[in-house]
């Protein structure tokens, strides 16, 4: 697969000798960050059976240029899908186009294919996946699932959004302003001519909906067949989790390949934006930075330049939150990447090993291989990258699993001086014996919140919960034992001037002071690295005074993942002012001895659990 940039557009072009290209039009926000390595197996599925594939993020999303609160992000979407049409025909001299869509892609290539079937090139096949035949319902959806979530644990605290409100969001991306009318006033009953010749739509939503818009689309002429998409529910899942859909994607590529023309391709030149011998880049006018696409190893990165580097000022290497790829939940690495260069600091972005967009895709991705070694050394190359690009000092940067390989990576690598990392669930791993439960993944405080809470009690008589406050207390209680016990032997340990117990996570800590890497991690109050923070450095967190390069603070309103705009917010406001503080830039232009990085190579991975910690205002 190849990176391609049309149009303020990012993209991947998978190549095939085929006359017949496909455009695959990207589900909207999480969507697209959960469904991301499905997304781009189908891809090379289609290029496997001879079908040239373009996969690409739309204006305001994912690596392309622009932001999501943009004035006229729905009909630049469209048009992104027109300019990517006429791409892969310059690109690869096609004679047919087919449009694949997913969810909102689904709707909008719909939309797209009517728009350019009008203009007089016409989209041949058209295969929507489980799309919204309304924008309004799909709004709807929308605030439904925001609602759904401000119930959960990892929603506590949120700030609610009415629904009258000039934004809607859902799981950290939004829709703004009047995008929301434009985007509700879609409706693909309305078409009046058939969007393409063929038309295959898969569904399972259980509605009348997708059968009334087949057998519309049929009275206007088309070539419709409807079957279900039962995979859907394991596909639409946080990207850990995600289970690509074969069997529906099977039956897309040979839905596609049915009538494939075998003739050979035309000779139509590749427009000079295309050509495979130019490097692709991304003008970021508004931030005063370039972005290139860069691989190293078997790693893929996102290299964002600044026009006038900062002098002094470290790189940041972004690295990916559990198995999402680079853009971060939210977008939050593409966020803070264009920020950062707007001050004159570098960023990298990237997929370590198997993740997003590295080559090859891992073919299968669990909380082992999240909490690997590999992926340690696989940021370490990522430093290794910045480093040969000059860039003597570099802080690394991750949430949750990439908080974890933040602070690894940091003990090892000579060049990373500083490590941001937040809601930090593991210090180390040591397989299933060390993952947090579904018991364990819960703070204490969100329980407490549960067990005084009159409508968890009323619904627990009703049976209407499996966790009835009784449960939770009995959890509570075991968690406070635990504690104790711990307080108790490390009160011991300070009597007896030495360890009774080894703990592994203290080990980690002071190998990395040692190594004078400035260590800043951040956590929600409702974070579950809370716990064993507690359990690991005492209730007060009295064993980071021991670790005077190691601060830790919680921030209001912060839920795990950052699904919010006050969470993101909150967090790249602090990641930029510790960044640029005066005694963090003291602290890391004297860069560690050489004996003392050679002692940081031996840093455990393995051992002792999670952690969060709740630092003192005078040491944050």
């Amino acid at each position: 697969m190849k990176p391609v940039v049309f149009e303020g557009a990012f993209g991947w072009l998978h190549p095939a000798d085929g006359s017949t290209g496909v455009v695959l039009c990207n589900p909207f926000g999480y969507d697209a960050l959960c469904t991301h390595r499905g997304w781009r197996k189908l891809a090379e599925r289609l290029a496997a059976a001879g079908l040239p594939a373009l996969r690409f993020d739309y204006p305001g999303t994912g690596d392309a240029a622009g932001m999501e609160d943009d004035p006229g992000r729905v009909e630049a979407w469209l048009d992104s899908i027109g300019a990517a049409v006429r791409h892969l025909r310059a690109f690869k001299g096609v004679t047919r186009v087919a449009l694949v869509g997913l969810r909102l892609g689904a709707t909008l290539a719909a939309v797209a294919a009517q728009r350019i079937g009008a203009s007089g090139e016409g989209v041949d096949d058209l295969v929507l996946l489980a799309p919204p035949v309304t924008g309004r319902r799909y709004i709807r959806e929308l605030r439904a699932h925001r609602q759904g979530w401000l119930s959960t644990s990892a929603g506590m605290g949120a700030v609610p959004i009415a629904d009258d409100a000039a934004y809607v969001e859902a799981f950290g991306f939004g829709l703004h302003g009047d995008d929301i009318a434009v985007l509700s006033g879609l409706d693909l009953m309305r078409a009046k001519a058939a969007p393409a010749r063929r038309v295959l739509l898969l569904d399972s939503s259980g509605s009348n909906l997708a059968a009334s818009l087949a057998a519309h689309y049929a009275s206007l002429g088309a070539q419709v067949e409807q079957s279900g998409f039962e995979e859907s529910d394991r596909f639409f899942l946080e990207a850990l989790y995600s289970e690509e859909p074969v069997d529906a994607f099977a039956h897309v590529s040979a839905w596609l390949a049915q009538d494939l023309e075998r003739a050979p391709k035309s000779q139509a030149a590749a427009s000079p934006a295309a050509s495979p011998d130019a490097q692709p880049y991304l003008r970021l006018d508004r931030h005063g930075a370039t972005e290139r696409p860069v691989s190293f190893g078997h790693c893929f990165g996102m290299h964002c330049e600044p026009d006038t580097p900062q002098p002094g000022a470290p790189a940041v290497l972004l690295i990916n939150t559990g198995a999402a790829h680079h853009i971060g939940d939210g977008r939050i690495a593409v966020l803070l990447a264009r920020r950062l260069a707007q001050q004159g600091i570098a960023s990298l972005r990237m997929d370590i090993g198997g993740l997003g967009d590295a080559q090859p895709s891992a073919p299968e991705v669990n909380l082992d291989v999240l909490y690997s070694t590999a992926l340690r050394d696989d940021a370490a190359s990522g430093a290794d990258w910045l480093a040969a690009r000059g860039h003597a000092r570099i802080a690394a940067f991750g949430v949750c699993g990439g908080a974890f390989v933040s602070l690894h990576v940091s003990g090892v690598h000579p060049n990373i001086v500083a490590a941001y990392g937040v809601n930090l669930q593991k210090f180390t791993w040591d397989g299933a014996a060390r993952s947090p439960g579904e018991q364990r993944m819960v703070s204490s405080k969100t329980y407490l919140r549960a067990v005084l809470s009159a409508d968890k009690w009323k619904r627990a008589l009703r049976g209407q919960t499996d966790s009835s406050p009784l449960r939770i207390a009995a959890v509570l209680a075991k968690r406070i034992a635990r504690r104790a016990l711990r307080s108790a032997t490390q009160a011991v340990a300070r009597g007896m001037g030495r360890p009774v117990a080894a703990n592994e996570a203290c080990v980690l800590l002071h190998a990395i002071d040692a190594k004078q890497v400035q260590l800043r991690l951040v956590y929600g109050e409702y974070d579950s690295g809370l716990e064993e923070a507690k359990l690991q450095l005492g209730a007060s967190l009295a064993a980071l005074k021991a670790v005077p390069n190691v601060h830790a603070l919680t921030l209001p309103g912060l839920d795990h993942a950052l699904f919010t705009r006050e969470a993101r917010n909150a967090v790249i406001a602090d990641f930029e002012a510790w960044l640029g503080a005066e005694s963090m830039r003291e602290a890391v232009a004297a860069p560690a001895s050489a004996q003392t990085r050679a002692n940081a190579m031996t840093l455990p991975l393995t051992g002792a659990p999670a952690v969060t910690r709740i630092g003192s205002p005078a040491r944050s």
